[in-house]
């Protein structure tokens, strides 16, 4: 008899929650469900959930240790850095399995803009772009644009922050996603908006960026950071048949 296989997901990305989903359907087949905790009211599959951080490297080894977990499946954010780091380290430490779902960068075509390095490479850039800016680089990357002289800043977020950021000039509306290609343009249109700051975080094209090119505002990229470590793979296709190979599971996406 096969025994149960323990998978940990990193939560982070909407795809893990979509290979959550599947996979709590298999027998033999125990998931927890790992998430930050930083957004109140997420929407999570149907399994054991945990929430909060593991305490850096050691606790996060300790854990995957006590549980005894065969894989660890890291479908943290692109730009999760610091988890996805403690994450691979803690697996090679634990000698436990360990595999990254990734998201391939978005890449420039009909739609193109001006890549920054980083956060600090797109802070130098943004001083000589437009006044009025779309921020959408996360509830993190605020702090960055601080001491920016004339700029007048639009962050949408999913939830009030838990302190206001340290800009000079800003507004704070609160939506949740996916945003629509006419609600996007009257977004951009009405609060005048003409620079989009956003990472370039893979994943399904956003409708903002396709608004943006349609009135002609220019759209600043933080590109994605260095490619992480480990066994990387693009889908749920992929991982799914990653799966199979590894622990004959002979699930199939539907």
């Amino acid at each position: 008899m096969r025994k149960i296989i323990k998978i940990l997901i990193l939560g982070g990305i909407h795809e893990a929650k979509r290979l959550a989903a599947k996979l709590t359907t298999l027998p033999k087949v125990e998931i927890v469900y790992s998430l930050a905790g930083k957004t109140l009211n997420p929407n999570i599959p149907d399994c054991k959930i945990r929430t909060g951080g593991f305490g850096g490297e050691n606790g996060l080894s300790s854990y995957i240790k006590n549980l005894k977990f065969d894989l660890v499946i890291d479908a943290t954010h692109p730009f999760a850095t610091q988890i996805a780091s403690n994450a691979y380290i803690s697996c090679k430490k634990t000698n436990t399995t360990y595999i990254k779902l990734c998201r391939k960068p978005w890449k420039p075509g009909i739609i193109t803009w001006q890549s920054a390095k980083n956060f600090e490479d797109a802070k130098k850039k943004l001083m000589r772009m437009g006044s009025r800016v779309f921020l959408t680089s996360g509830t993190k990357g605020i702090q960055n644009f601080i001491l920016l002289e004339n700029k007048w800043f639009l962050i949408r977020l999913i939830e009030w922050p838990s302190s206001l950021p340290s800009l000079e000039n800003f507004e704070i509306i609160l939506d949740r996603g996916p945003f629509g290609h006419l609600k996007e343009l009257e977004l951009l249109e009405n609060h005048r908006i003409n620079t989009i700051v956003t990472k370039n975080s893979g994943g399904i094209f956003p409708a903002k960026l396709e608004a943006s090119h349609k009135l002609g505002i220019p759209i600043l990229m933080i590109e994605q950071p260095a490619r992480p470590r480990g066994t990387l793979l693009y889908s749920l296709e992929e991982t799914i048949n990653w799966l199979n190979k590894r622990f004959n599971l002979n699930h199939t996406i539907d």
